[in-house]
């Protein structure tokens, strides 16, 4: 198996059971690369979750998704046996497929619950994006610093919601009003890392956006897919969802 990946990659580990059932119950559980042999042999974290270890079997199937520094990559594994390395939980995994890049836009996602911010696009705003894209294209200077100008002059409506998970593909989140599936938004995250709070912006469109189960106030739930992330925004969520998992594991306050 080619080496594409690198000691500490980080991985997103699925039971076989639900690897390919892309529903909103398939789980999906945090890992990490603690050692591996060059060969079909790898040596995972352990996944935990509500501070618990997730109860994996030996001989169980497991379908891993490594995020690399060549981007993502999967193989179906097969656990030997629970090890410990230097005290941490661990998998020693037996490969039993071939690597192979991964396009899906299916990632890890995060439960989590914090303010975030996000407005809804007007279809000027939307034309003078396609316009600005389109100038670029034919490397027309001028018209793209005419749209720029005039993008920089209209007014932006942010509106305040509340984010219930995260993950490299999308969004979902908690409001007060009513949004059209296909919608064009943008949306701003406080990313709170280890050196300190990351705001990033993306733009999305809604999937769907449907009534909230919270009974106590009239609000709906949008679920979103990020537009035109670039590798290193992409990189940033995924930084951010597993070192959260690890706070949460370790029982650390932010």
């Amino acid at each position: 198996m080619d080496k594409v990946f690198e000691i500490g990659d980080k991985i997103e580990l699925t039971p076989v059971k639900s690897a390919f059932s892309y529903d909103k119950n398939e789980k999906k559980y945090a890992s990490q690369m603690l050692d591996y042999d060059d060969v079909r042999t790898a040596k995972i974290a352990a996944p935990v979750q509500d501070g618990r270890l997730v109860p994996l079997r030996e001989g169980e199937d497991i379908e891993l998704c490594f995020f690399t520094k060549a981007g993502l990559y999967q193989c179906r594994g097969r656990i030997k046996r629970r090890v410990s390395d230097n005290r941490v939980p661990a998998l020693e995994v037996l490969f039993v497929s071939e690597l192979q890049k991964f396009q899906r836009r299916k990632f890890y996602r995060l439960e989590c619950t914090f303010e975030i911010n996000y407005r809804r696009l007007s279809r000027e705003e939307l034309e003078l994006r396609e316009d600005m894209a389109q100038a670029k294209e034919r490397g027309n200077e001028t018209i793209v610093a005419a749209c720029k100008k005039e993008l920089e002059e209209l007014p932006e409506n942010w509106q305040v919601a509340t984010i219930t998970n995260l993950s490299g593909g999308g969004v979902r989140f908690h409001l007060r009003e009513k949004l059209d599936s296909g919608e064009a938004i943008e949306v701003s995250i406080p990313l709170s890392m280890q050196n300190g709070v990351t705001p990033m912006k993306f733009m999305a469109h809604v999937v769907d956006c449907d009534s909230s189960d919270d009974t106590r106030e009239k609000s709906t739930d949008a679920r979103c897919e990020f537009d035109g992330v670039t590798n290193r925004e992409r990189e940033m969520i995924v930084k951010y969802v597993f070192e959260e998992q690890r706070r949460r594991m370790s029982g650390g306050e932010r």
